[in-house]
């Protein structure tokens, strides 16, 4: 890793200051006490100490697989600094005060590390046999998951939602927790309706390890896997928690929706007189 190991260190500083900050001994949920000052004080470290990175760590077309990790917990972290103000109406929207530009609000600084993150998650899977073997990767798919699944207006979110499941289909042959992270995020994209419980399981077969095949019991996974849902009610956010509930959902989801052949069948049901 050379100097990036370092270079690591600097960050985790950074974000160490955020996490006492958010989460320590705080009776609230996260919205309601987290500072937009802070934020945007700690989104400025973030941003020299990128902008200080030696010409070995900036992201080039041949970066070392460390250095494009590196970027991705850059951009994730910009988007847990940010995310408790994604929620304002546009009278309470908080500009960033030591900005110029016009749009210079939380949510363009989020969106702006969304879609870089997006494109890490392609270049990632596709240039780097390591994908398949190092979990360091996998923040990306996470938050990329949960950013397109709460934009499903953009005509690209099932593009970038199944290239998350499939990174961590990728991963299931070395990681049996990528099979429950997998489980956790269809929930989440059937509870928003976006996909049928027939795709949602189509999905989940093609991530889960055959009958007989692998480690036996169940695997522990709790860390979060909705990351909104986690600034309010962290014990549901839970991957494993969310997992335990894809056939519920999904059932539901087959029960609740009903395609328009199905309809033009009970439609021609004839009821008696």
């Amino acid at each position: 890793m050379g100097s990036t190991f370092s270079t690591l260190c600097q960050f985790w500083r950074i974000l160490h200051g955020v996490t006492l900050s958010y989460y320590k001994d705080k009776p609230t949920s996260l919205p309601e006490h987290a500072s937009i000052d802070f934020a945007e004080f700690k989104y400025r470290e973030l941003l020299a100490w990128i902008e200080g990175l030696p010409s070995d760590q900036a992201l080039k077309d041949h970066s070392p697989h460390h250095v494009v990790v590196l970027h991705i917990w850059f951009h994730a972290a910009i988007l847990d600094l940010f995310r408790p103000f994604l929620q304002s109406t546009a009278r309470e929207r908080q500009r960033l005060k030591t900005f110029s530009a016009r749009r210079s609000y939380p949510e363009a600084a989020f969106n702006a590390s969304v879609n870089q993150l997006k494109q890490l998650v392609v270049r990632y899977r596709c240039n780097y046999e390591s994908s398949a073997y190092t979990m360091l990767w996998q923040t990306a798919l996470i938050y990329v998951a949960n950013a397109v699944l709460h934009n499903t207006e953009d005509p690209e979110w099932r593009l970038y939602f199944l290239a998350c499941i499939y990174g961590y289909e990728g991963l299931r042959t070395s990681y049996r927790v990528a099979e429950v992270i997998s489980r956790g995020l269809l929930t989440m994209s059937l509870q928003e309706g976006d996909i049928s419980g027939s795709e949602a399981r189509h999905l989940l077969k093609q991530v889960t390890e055959p009958e007989g095949a692998g480690g036996k019991g169940d695997v522990r996974a709790t860390f979060m896997a909705d990351l909104d849902l986690a600034m309010t009610d962290p014990e549901a956010a839970k991957v494993e928690n969310l997992a335990k509930r894809f056939e519920d959902v999904a059932l539901f989801s087959d029960f609740t929706t009903m395609d328009d052949e199905e309809a033009r069948r009970f439609q021609r049901i004839e009821t008696p007189d």
